[in-house]
């Protein structure tokens, strides 16, 4: 192999290896994380606190499961551009005959929707680009996630026209009240479905 031969596969390894490396940030897979960075970790003050309650019974089901069991999902949107929020959910239910109240550890996952109805041949009209979710790959759950606004991620700009998906389940058949709030610079709108 001559000199030139070797530079052209040298090249071409190094393309390869660029796009591989590109892959999880157009797919969203890359783009999950539980554990906030030093600046994530800033204490942060918004101007807004949105929360919407809910049953279990009356929450929307969502047909993507988190680890194969049944999720529930609520859409929001927000005002405008917001360079950070916070999200929580607490799950409530009540445990015996006399009312004690108690309760579950909520995981969630938190998705920013990609309209796909311009694309030819897409069979899905909407792609769900995760930005966030509330636990690492060994079930660790930090009861708050916050996601950081980020210009040139698309996926991970918390603008004010994209709508969003939260999927959420507590790995439990009991029936529970969901508590859901996100504080932002912004106001946010809970939304039932986006058709």
């Amino acid at each position: 192999m001559g000199p030139a031969q070797k530079l052209k596969n040298a090249i071409s390894c190094g393309i390869a290896i660029i796009a591989l490396a590109g892959l999880p940030v157009l797919t969203g897979s890359g783009c999950a994380s539980a554990s906030p960075t030093a600046a994530d970790k800033k204490a942060r003050t918004y101007k807004h606190s949105s929360v919407k309650t809910l049953s279990s019974i009356e929450a929307t089901r969502s047909a993507d499961p988190i680890d194969r069991y049944a999720a529930s999902m609520i859409f929001f949107k927000l005002d405008k551009a917001s360079e950070a929020l916070s999200i929580s959910i607490s799950a409530e239910y009540t445990a015996d005959v006399t009312g004690t109240r108690k309760t579950r550890k909520t995981y969630f996952v938190v998705e920013k929707i990609i309209d796909m109805s311009g694309l030819k041949n897409r069979k899905d009209k909407y792609f769900y680009a995760e930005i966030g979710r509330n636990f690492d790959p060994d079930w660790n759950r930090q009861k708050e996630l916050t996601l950081v606004s980020s210009v040139s991620e698309p996926f991970k700009n918390l603008d004010g026209n994209s709508l969003y998906r939260l999927r959420y389940t507590t790995f439990s058949t009991e029936s529970v009240d969901f508590t859901i709030t996100i504080n932002a610079d912004c106001g946010v709108t809970f939304l039932d479905d986006i058709n």
